[in-house]
């Protein structure tokens, strides 16, 4: 049987599980830890974030910009604990995220990315999400359209 990969709703059960999942140390600098991702999901309405699961073990968070009437949906963090990567899990728990904007009726997914030698940019590509030409600072927003 298969491992389902899903997208559960972070308790305060789950929390302290959530705010341990760590990227690989060479990935450090490319994503924000979890524990600051939730913290600051606080402060924006238009938050919404996930822990990634494989059957009951957490593997990896996911938070978004979503807001439904405008069309957007961004994914501002994701993350794959580094003992759980290269198994398809964040392939998998992508492609949830997509059905979530699909449900929004959001017309693309946006997302930017950190260039270099360990930037999951390569992974998105294969997801078929598309530089857009536009950066984020020292970020490059990538895009996935969905119509």
């Amino acid at each position: 049987m298969h491992p389902v990969v899903t997208l559960r709703e972070i308790s305060s059960e789950t929390v302290r599980r959530v705010t341990d999942l760590a990227v690989a140390p060479d990935q450090r600098g490319l994503v924000a830890s979890n524990a600051v991702s939730i913290a600051e999901a606080y402060f924006e309405p238009k938050a919404w974030f996930r822990a990634v699961a494989v059957d009951e073990e957490l593997v990896g968070f996911a938070m978004v910009y979503r807001d439904p009437p405008a069309g957007d949906f961004d994914v501002w963090r994701f993350m794959i604990d580094e003992r759980h990567q290269g198994r398809g899990y964040g392939r998998r728990a992508m492609e949830l995220l997509v059905e979530e904007a699909r449900k929004d009726g959001a017309t693309a997914v946006t997302l930017s990315v950190l260039p270099g030698e360990r930037s999951a940019r390569d992974f998105y590509a294969r997801l078929g999400f598309e530089e857009t030409g536009r950066v984020r600072g020292t970020e490059i927003e990538m895009r996935l359209p969905l119509t």
